[in-house]
């Protein structure tokens, strides 16, 4: 008799550690996650639920119609509203959002929401241009380089010049005085005869 008191505190030790996972697992109930939780406009994110135990079918709807729009099998013409096939207690879309600010998605059975969550949305960053892609400056490089050409080109042009009109003097100053020369001579030959004749 004394036996029965240990006997009977043993087993309901062992049946409490029995029931409390399963009263866990009863209270435990939908939960909503949105991964990545902070994108920017036009950038896809994906939202689940878990949790949904013998559910079938999971309506995801959104707060802002305008904000967002669900991508995925059971999106609806708009896509403001999603009906997902549950498997396993769980159901995942896809969320685009197309402006920036919060927006809280919810998911419920279509009649009551079992849970929600908020993603954020920024604004799109503008990617940076490439320099090459600048007309301005591929162009003006040519300019740049052919102005100094050109002053290079007359300046070998005006030394050519000077060089020509030597060239031409070197020449005509030898013939101007084998001009002279030449008729000096005969100038000089022509008095001669004269002289002679008149002798």
């Amino acid at each position: 008799m004394r036996l029965r008191p240990a006997v009977l505190a043993i087993s309901v030790f062992f049946a409490s550690l029995t029931l409390a996972p399963a009263a866990a697992q009863a209270t435990t109930g939908p939960a909503v996650t949105i991964d990545p939780a902070t994108v920017a406009i036009g950038e896809t994110t994906t939202v689940t639920v878990t949790g949904l135990g013998g559910l079938e079918t999971a309506t995801f709807g959104m707060d802002a119609t305008d904000a967002a729009a669900f991508d995925g099998d059971g999106v609806d013409a708009g896509g403001t509203t999603a009906r997902v096939a549950v498997v396993d207690g769980s159901a995942t879309v896809e969320l685009i959002p197309t402006r920036a600010g919060e927006i809280v998605v919810a998911v419920g059975t279509g009649e009551s929401t079992l849970a929600q969550a908020t993603v954020t949305v920024t604004a799109a960053t503008a990617e940076p241009v490439p320099a090459t892609s600048t007309p301005g400056a591929t162009s003006s490089a040519p300019e740049s380089s052919a102005s100094p050409s050109a002053g290079e080109d007359s300046a070998q042009a005006e030394p050519d010049a000077e060089a020509e009109t030597g060239r031409l003097a070197f020449v005509l100053v030898p013939l101007i005085a084998a001009v002279i020369v030449g008729v000096g001579l005969i100038v000089v030959i022509s008095r001669s005869r004269r002289g002679r004749r008149g002798d």
